[in-house]
Order: C-alpha cells, then structure tokens, then sequence
C-alpha cells in the first residue's frame, strides 16, 4: 500500500517550528530522504518571506518548495515561479489605516529583495520582527519612500490579532476589495493583496506539478492556514493551534513543541 499523498505542505511557526524557532535537523534529513524515495514533495508554506526561509533551511532549500508572505511568492529549485504583489497604494493605504485605529502596531513591510520597518519602533519589537524579515530592515519614517513594485506583504506587531479580520472588513469595505488579513500569530496580522493565501499559492504550486489537493498533506495552526487547510485532503491543525484552524482542518496533530509534524509522518511512512 503506497501514500495516498504525493506532497507535503507545512505552516513554519507554531507548527514546524518548535519555541525555540528551530526543528530537529537530523530528524528532518532522515524524513526528507524518505519522502523523496517515495517521490514525495516537500513544501514550506508560510507567512515569512523567502530570504528568512532560505536562511531557516540553509542545509535543505535546494530540496524543496516554497510557498512563501503567504503565497505571494512561489519558488520552486531556488528559483521564482510566480508572483502577486500588493499595490503600493494599497500598502501604504492600509498602514495609513491600520496606525490611525491602531496606536500600538509596528509595521513590516516585505518586498522582493528588502524589508522596511517604521523607525520609532520599539527596539525589542524591531529586533524581533527583523529576525522574520530575515535580514535588518530599511528605517523608514515616510512610507510614499516604498518602491513602486515588488510589495509582497504587510505585518503588523498588535497588541491582539484577532483584529485581523476587522481590519480586513472595515478596509475593503471603505476601498473596494484591495486586501486579504489574516492572524497569522498571536500579535501579527499580515495583509496581502487581495485573493492572496497559501490555499490559492499550493493550488498554483502543485498545477506546475500536475498535483491537486487531493494528494496533498497540509499541516498549521492559525488564521492564514485555514485556506490551506481546507484545500488540503488529509489536513492537519496543531494541537496548540487556534480554533480557526481546528475548524477548517480535518485531522489533529500533536503540538510543535511535540514534533507534531514529525510524528504524524513518520507514522504514515512506517504503515505505508
């Protein structure tokens, strides 16, 4: 009896990622070389952007795919296959938006080749958002400085998430339909253009694959995985994972900080 899935698709933090923001490297090598024997596709889909993943598997990119800013960038063999930008004016519209209702954020800004970040950032928020990023940030006081093209993702630092989807709302309702929010962790709410989610970035992926969701293993746990979930046939929401996210996924997996995801591959692969 063979795998009834042919790719694997995994959320990064809270769900790969144990608390120390890391995963077992040797446990992964000996999975990864398995699942290739078997012809199985191993994807990263998450809200960082790809220079972050690049350095996050430094050992393995080259191995894998990459759904990444939530599916607005695609990469396949270290190489970008598809692209969805969020429009300047929709990037800096929704920052405009988001700090006049929200006084606490901090915001992110990720683009293709470099990040920008709001200079009267708290240091410690600052640090922390600058390690997502990948690499440091562009201070920026003015954000009209943000280039014409090559917007990917905006991230806010919030007190809550679950604001996300009043963001969302209240946004598109007052511009038209220009943006998707998600709570992509419990302070972070990230924004995309609009139609932009790792469902619809997975379903581009596995196209270039001759795959469909049918064959496809998802595993998260929050608010921007829930497209990916359900598009997925056999999907999995961590154990520590929001209720979102249990809502949409069909199966439970044991927590990160478990090797949740590990522990239900492996038991795939010693039964099949």
């Amino acid at each position: 009896m063979g795998l009834p899935f042919k790719a694997i698709a995994v959320d990064m933090d809270g769900t790969f990622l144990n608390e120390k923001h890391d995963f077992d490297h040797e446990k992964f090598r000996e999975i990864l070389t398995e699942l290739h024997q078997r012809q199985v596709k191993f994807i990263i889909s998450s809200g960082r952007p790809y220079v972050r993943l690049r350095k996050d598997f430094a050992d393995f990119y080259s191995e894998l795919s990459f759904v990444t800013s939530n599916g607005a960038r695609l990469i396949e063999n270290d190489q970008e296959v598809a692209l969805q930008q969020l429009a300047r004016k929709d990037a800096i519209g929704v920052i405009d938006f988001v700090n006049q209702r929200y006084a606490d954020a901090t915001t992110l800004v990720f683009h293709t080749k470099q990040s920008y970040i709001n200079r009267d950032a708290p240091k410690n928020v600052k640090e922390f958002l600058e390690y997502f990023a990948g690499c440091s940030c562009i201070e920026v006081s003015d954000w009209s400085v943000l280039p014409e093209n090559g917007i990917l993702e905006v991230t806010f630092h919030v007190p809550d998430s679950s604001i996300a989807k009043e963001i969302e709302a209240a946004y598109n309702q007052e511009f038209g339909q220009k943006i998707s929010a998600f709570a992509s962790a419990k302070n972070a709410v990230d924004v995309n253009a609009y139609g932009v989610n790792k469902g619809e970035g997975l379903k581009l992926l596995l196209e270039k694959m001759d795959l469909t969701g049918d064959y496809l293993m998802a595993f998260g746990d929050g608010g921007n995985d829930v497209e990916m979930l359900q598009f997925a046939k056999y999907s999995y929401a961590m154990k520590n994972g929001s209720q979102e996210a249990k809502d949409a996924a069909k199966y439970l997996a044991p927590a990160n900080t478990e090797d949740g995801v590990f522990k239900v591959i492996k038991n795939y692969l010693s039964n099949n």
